[in-house]
């Protein structure tokens, strides 16, 4: 079985960041990703595909770039998925924490 791979005439550029939910009371792990991607669910009529996805965890998002010509227009577009999350968060008393593990939360206090 092979993968179909298009290829581009040159290089280009894409990005992704997950980020875990957290209070900002607490700093504790929310599950809230279907709520904060309900909400920013991406209505702009060039998308070709979601820019905020979720990923396995309930209090983990990504946001994802399109297909970029250079580094300036991923950053571009990376940012304004990341403040459309942030704003959803933020309305809602949490916040976005990029990291690889969380300190202190555990997988059996999400349940």
């Amino acid at each position: 079985m092979g993968i179909d791979f298009h290829t581009s005439p040159r290089p280009t550029h894409g990005v992704e960041v997950e980020a875990v939910l957290v209070g900002r009371e607490t700093r504790a792990l929310v599950n809230g990703a279907d709520i904060l991607l309900e909400e920013i669910d991406d209505d702009r009529a060039d998308a070709a595909f979601p820019r905020a996805k979720n990923e396995l965890m309930l209090c983990t998002v990504e946001a994802v770039t399109g297909i970029s010509e250079s580094v300036g227009e991923a950053r571009a577009d990376l940012a304004t998925t990341m403040a459309r999350l942030g704003a959803a968060a933020e309305s809602r008393g949490w916040a976005l924490a990029c990291a690889g593990t969380h300190p202190f939360s555990h997988w059996r206090d999400l349940e």
